[in-house]
């Protein structure tokens, strides 16, 4: 019987959130993730024995996770969490009432009713200074605890005693049970690695890694590697010599590796899926046996005419320092679960995903290998229950295939009935567009490089006079800054509301080696990197999709993040400038539906004379019409093919269902008083909805 093999990799990484120099994790997303996402996975699949799976397990995040039992004061935000209420200062109490809502509003909040209650309390004030004066102590203790609640996974919600008793109480917790709450939490931390370990040991996962500090290799080893992915690409001006410490990178991940493992690692998956013919050779050279990246990379490298079969094999790459196995992601498998099946029924979505491996299964004349990676705890908060039903039904639906037979990627490789392609040669690339133009090529982008490049050149220029501790801590300031989020979040391709601190981030580390060599950082190391730029910042595209509640609230981090953003009050402004109410412009969509934000001078609408056109072009040229009336749209109110709801700003949702994701609307926004037009968004031209192709890492 034929049969289809499914490697189902699932990637754990984040970057190193402490600044140059200290201890302290400015960001909270290991630990966030931790009592969410990295136990997760492999506790809901232990219950699924005849399904195996393969993780990677990032050494910079592992590390910073392993710090949290030895002493989690480091946590800036688990600090402020733990402190008493009433010791809270103004600033302190603003600072909770901004971070405490940094969860998904539908997927985290609503579930716990004292969260909501609080989250609709919040949003009634335009920020989080105005709103400290209306909170006690006792909704801001509740708040702390309920924040916490909402980012515990289903392993902590069904066997932690008192995650379960603290959820059932649901508000009214006092100061020893957030001290309680925190001290369980933070135990459980100490617990992951076991985990993973003793899962291995079973033989029901396979662990990778991932060079140490999640650096691009291909640009580290070479910088034609850029030109090579793209040929349009601008580089660095200012470049040095990297090499050594890629190779750096990946010993101490497979040091790292073996010290927790007590094996040399069996795989990597290279950071972003970055690959190229010199990454692969010094992985082979390392006897590092399999690596995985992306579909486009195959493709691309490939001779001659090709066919979507193609992807459905194991290859093995020649590379001067010995052959290495190779496995590559099918794109659209992979992104439907990252992106699209949260908002489909879980059953639904489960049937969906087999369906298409049925396709596959029946349309190859061979035993395929289809390979789905993506990331592994990002997705889930758009999910509803953390994704729990979504895997329920669809490893049951796997392991009850007689078809289907789940692999970890080694055994891809020591299966009879699968059989290795050679591949002869090797484009450079990445899973993010098949090149490393997220990394590269924009001003920042490049800017950053070329800081990069000037410290790494001041520290070489002093090796010999250093002694080795202070050479280690050099060296290790320069594998951080080496890692790719930093690139990831300069430019103008992705966007979070965190990049300044991303970029200060950055620099910290650069200005750190300064420190070290006992020399002043330059002043160009105080200098922002991160710029708006008047010739590109009036439009930035979307970068994932996006699922928000339309309340007429700017309310929630996650809400709208990953959403194209348009500058009004650039050179798409107002008509008559006195007359401008919309400010900015958010939109996006879920795959199904397009959503829109307004912001602005809501206030000027309170006469309630204000009428909206919303006019849709392509293939269904439309109007919707929308009279912006504060009273009946303080609550989402559906009419005219939309839902629409307008407090602090104007949310809507188009209803129409989008049938093709391949077409390419575009929409304009005329905003009339009295029959009279005072604002036309964009003013000179449509907007096109065109969405970019989403990529899996767009999360923090």
């Amino acid at each position: 019987m034929k049969t289809l093999y499914l490697t189902l990799l699932w990637h754990m990484h984040q970057p190193w959130y402490r600044e140059g120099g200290s201890q302290e994790s400015l960001m909270p997303w290991v630990f966030l993730h931790a009592i969410k996402d990295y136990a997760e996975l492999p506790w809901i699949q232990s219950h699924f024995p005849g399904l195996k799976a393969t993780y990677n397990l990032v050494p910079s995040l592992m590390v910073q996770l392993e710090a949290y039992p030895k002493g989690w004061q480091h946590d800036r935000l688990l600090n402020l969490l733990a402190k008493e209420a009433q010791s809270l200062d103004e600033k302190e109490k603003a600072a909770l009432l901004e971070k405490g809502f940094f969860a998904n509003p539908q997927t985290m909040i609503a579930p716990l009713w004292g969260y909501q209650a609080l989250y609709e309390k919040r949003s009634r004030f335009e920020s989080a200074e105005e709103a400290v004066r209306h909170f006690d102590d006792q909704e801001l203790t509740d708040l702390a605890v309920l924040f916490l609640l909402a980012w515990c996974g289903n392993l902590l919600r069904r066997e932690e005693p008192t995650v379960k008793s603290l959820i059932k109480k649901g508000s009214r917790f006092t100061q020893e049970e957030k001290k309680r709450l925190i001290e369980v939490l933070v135990a459980f931390c100490a617990s992951i690695p076991k985990r993973y370990k003793e899962a291995q040991k079973m033989g029901q996962i396979a662990i990778f890694t991932t060079p140490f500090y999640h650096p691009i290799l291909p640009l580290l080893l070479d910088l034609k590697a850029a030109k090579a992915s793209d040929g349009q690409i601008e580089t660095p001006k200012r470049w040095c010599d990297f090499s050594d410490d890629a190779a750096t990178q990946v010993d101490r991940a497979a040091s790292w590796y073996r010290e927790q493992f007590d094996a040399p690692p069996p795989g990597f998956w290279p950071a972003e899926g970055a690959v190229s013919e010199k990454a692969m050779a010094l992985l082979a050279s390392r006897s590092i046996p399999y690596a995985c990246t992306d579909e486009d990379i195959l493709f691309k490298s490939l001779d001659g005419p090709h066919q979507r079969s193609d992807l459905y094999r194991p290859y093995r790459l020649e590379t001067p320092e010995g052959p290495i196995g190779m496995l590559f992601r099918d794109k659209a498998l992979s992104d439907l679960i990252g992106f699209n099946y949260a908002s489909f029924d879980p059953q639904h979505a489960a049937d969906d995903f087999m369906a298409k491996l049925k396709a596959i299964h029946e349309s190859c004349d061979f035993n395929p290998l289809v390979s789905v990676f993506l990331d592994g705890e990002n997705a889930w908060e758009f999910y509803q229950n953390n994704g729990f039903e979504f895997f329920n039904a669809l490893y049951e639906r796997i392991e009850k295939a007689p078809w289907c037979q789940a692999i970890t990627v080694p055994e891809a490789f020591e299966q009879e009935q699968l059989h290795p392609r050679s591949l002869q040669s090797l484009q450079p690339g990445s899973w993010i567009y098949g090149s490393l133009s997220t990394w590269m090529g924009h001003a920042e982008k490049n800017r950053a490089w070329e800081l990069l490049a000037m410290t790494k050149e001041a520290a070489t220029q002093a090796a010999e006079s250093l002694d080795t501790q202070k050479a280690e801590a050099i060296q290790e300031a320069l594998l951080i800054a080496e890692g790719s989020d930093w690139f990831w979040w300069f430019g103008d391709d992705h966007y979070t509301p965190l990049a300044s601190e991303f970029d200060a981030l950055f620099r910290s580390h650069l200005r750190q080696v300064f420190h070290l060599l006992g020399k002043k950082p330059p002043k160009v190391l105080d200098e922002a990197i991160k710029q708006v730029d008047p010739q590109t910042s009036d439009l930035i595209a979307p970068s994932a999709p996006i699922s928000p509640r339309i309340d007429g609230y700017q309310s929630s981090y996650f809400e709208w993040m990953g959403a194209g953003r348009l500058d009004l009050t650039r050179a798409f402004s107002a008509m008559d400038s006195s007359g401008a109410i919309f400010e900015t412009l958010l939109y996006g969509t879920d795959g199904r539906h397009f959503f829109f934000q307004l912001q602005g001078n809501i206030d000027r609408l309170e006469s309630g004379d204000y009428l909206l056109e919303i006019e849709l072009g392509g293939r269904h040229k439309s109007q919707r019409r929308l009279k912006l009336d504060p009273k009946k749209l303080a609550t989402a109110q559906c009419s005219d093919h939309l839902e629409a709801a307008m407090r602090s700003c104007l949310e809507i949702k188009l209803l129409d269902p989008i049938d093709d994701p391949q077409e390419t609307p575009d929409v304009a926004f005329m905003l009339y008083r009295q029959e009279t037009l005072i604002q036309r968004i964009p003013l000179y031209r449509a907007l096109s909805l065109k969405m970019p192709e989403f990529n899996a890492l767009w999360y923090i």
